[in-house]
């Protein structure tokens, strides 16, 4: 039978209460509490400091001692059901985990979530991806950092130091009022940093830290916007591809990189690094840099012509250049109508929405956009999702960006087809007939 005893050791001096967890012959363990009393003021029978009336701390420390006591049962029944070893290191990390403080004097990861994020991005180029058998892409690690200076700017902001216990629903609201109120940024954008901040406080959690239960309450949500991607048709997509540039070498060498990357429904990490090597018996076939996953594309005949015409693939640039180039070449093939969308503000380096050109919203990431939509509802998405390399159907649909009305016209498209196939079976049947 597991037992908790407080012992105070001492005639004189204030002295630490010890706590003594034993269970049977299996563990005898005793560590400090941190707690302390002048041994004339502890009760031995009763476990708990004497109710003298000139001590003004006597019912703080003795609801501690009570609350503690509970607190060690709690996690022994859980640790123990899942086959942890409980020896003197586990009783003395539990107990600071509830006095919310490190094991040690160096150990301020242990309490304090930013020096968890340091070590935790510290670790990350080294930690395997459960599944995928590779490390940590560097995009990622940045999102870390990211959101650490975030919280390192909450902080200052409101002379703080966050522990995993104040990760609460309070804390919640006031860091997603800070961003979006006193930072302007946007919703989409503070979403991101509350999913990160929430991978993070996960994994402290798995560690055995003290992080608040209210991480995982349904109100501490990742905010989500819808955004108003746009994508070029395939009408669109042949008009780049025919239109003269004149001559102009940068305007010509993005545009064939663009086709390429609008024809295959690759990230710009992969498709600006295609050698001839990724060609396979008239396919492409690469790892991609983000997952690890091989795909395989067959050659699009716009493709093969850029192939053709320049003796192999287009000279790679860097993606700040492709971003830069691209929007020139969209505007000067007549993109010129007006969208909605949002888009970054030189000035204040924040997105914003509005109606804008449609080039001055085209970066990199409109040639997948493009290639799933063009091809959604022409072919099974499970094909589709083997060629971009989406894992889930839900991430697929991400990508695709038709409109209520092009959804309308599909199923218009449907029930005509239905109606012809029907009109030409009553036809054979009054034949028959």
């Amino acid at each position: 039978m597991a037992t908790i005893n407080y012992l105070v050791r001492g005639e004189k001096n204030a002295t630490n209460i010890l706590l003594r967890f034993k269970n049977g012959r299996k563990f005898d363990l005793t560590a400090t509490t941190d707690l302390k009393v002048e041994p004339k003021r502890w009760s031995a029978a009763k476990q708990k400091v004497k109710l003298t009336a000139d001590d003004p701390t006597k019912d703080e420390v003795n609801n501690k001692l009570i609350e503690l006591e509970k607190f060690i049962f709690d996690e022994f029944n859980s640790d123990n059901s899942k086959g942890e070893f409980i020896d003197k290191y586990w009783l003395r990390k539990k107990i600071a985990n509830f006095f919310n403080r490190p094991i040690d004097e160096t150990a301020v990861d242990q309490v304090f979530f930013i020096p968890f994020i340091e070590t935790f991005i510290k670790n990350a180029p080294t930690r395997i991806i459960k599944g995928k058998n590779k490390v940590i892409a560097k995009g990622t690690i940045t999102k870390y950092t990211t959101t650490k200076h975030k919280l390192e700017e909450f902080e200052e902001r409101f002379k703080t130091k966050l522990k995993f216990t104040d990760l609460d629903l309070t804390f919640y609201d006031k860091f997603v009022n800070f961003l979006s109120q006193e930072q302007s940024i946007n919703l989409g954008t503070i979403g991101n940093y509350i999913g990160t901040l929430k991978t993070i406080a996960r994994d402290a959690k798995l560690k055995g830290l003290p992080v608040h239960p209210h991480i995982e309450h349904p109100n501490f949500f990742v905010p989500k916007i819808t955004a108003d991607s746009i994508y070029l048709n395939d009408t669109e997509i042949n008009k780049i591809f025919n239109h003269d540039f004149k001559g102009v070498e940068r305007l010509e060498n993005t545009r064939d990189l663009f086709i390429i990357g609008l024809r295959t429904g690759l990230r710009i990490s992969d498709f600006l690094r295609l050698k001839d090597a990724n060609i396979k018996n008239g396919y492409i076939e690469i790892e991609t840099q983000k997952t690890g996953q091989t795909v395989t594309i067959p050659l699009h005949t716009q493709v093969k012509a850029i192939l053709e015409k320049r003796n192999g693939f287009p000279r790679a640039i860097s993606d700040q250049k492709f971003n830069e180039h691209v929007k020139d070449l969209c505007e000067v093939a007549g993109f010129e109508e007006k969208v909605q969308g949002s888009k970054i503000n030189k000035k204040t380096k924040r997105k914003e929405d509005g109606m804008y050109h449609k080039w001055e919203l085209v970066t990199s990431h409109i040639c997948r956009r493009s290639f799933a939509t063009n091809l959604y509802g022409k072919l099974d998405n499970l094909t589709i999702m083997a060629i971009t390399g989406h894992q889930t159907e839900t991430q697929f649909l991400k990508y695709v960006k038709i409109t209520n009305t092009e959804k309308a016209d599909k199923l218009k498209e449907y029930w005509n087809k239905q109606n012809e196939e029907q009109e030409i079976e009553e036809k054979k049947m009054k034949v028959v007939k």
